[in-house]
């Protein structure tokens, strides 16, 4: 995967911050109301806040343009337990390449 320098969101961009939990049962994993955060340490306060108590979660960041709907892939801040396989395919987080987003 390549590494790419994280850069503050463009003129109109703005960056969400979710936390998406599921829950197991006989049908598979079920996933619950997303947690919107604040911002990275919330995501993260967040995440581990539910790690213990779901059967998975994963926390994560978007960063676009919502009047245009020009969305880049989302970034994996942190994951735990039994997630869904397209979390695979999200981008993970890389802490050198992080620059706090105002």
């Amino acid at each position: 995967m390549s590494k790419r320098a994280r850069k503050q969101p463009e003129a109109g961009q703005v960056t969400y911050f979710v936390v998406q939990t599921y829950v197991a049962n006989a049908k598979g994993l079920i996933a619950e109301e997303p947690k919107p955060a604040t911002g990275h340490d919330h995501a993260l306060r967040l995440f581990e806040r539910y790690r213990d108590i779901r059967a998975g979660v994963v926390a994560f960041s978007r960063t676009g343009d919502p009047t245009t709907g020009d969305w880049a892939d989302a970034v994996i801040l942190a994951r735990h337990g039994k997630v869904p396989a397209e979390i695979d395919l999200m981008e993970p987080y890389e802490a050198d390449e992080w620059e706090k987003v105002a």
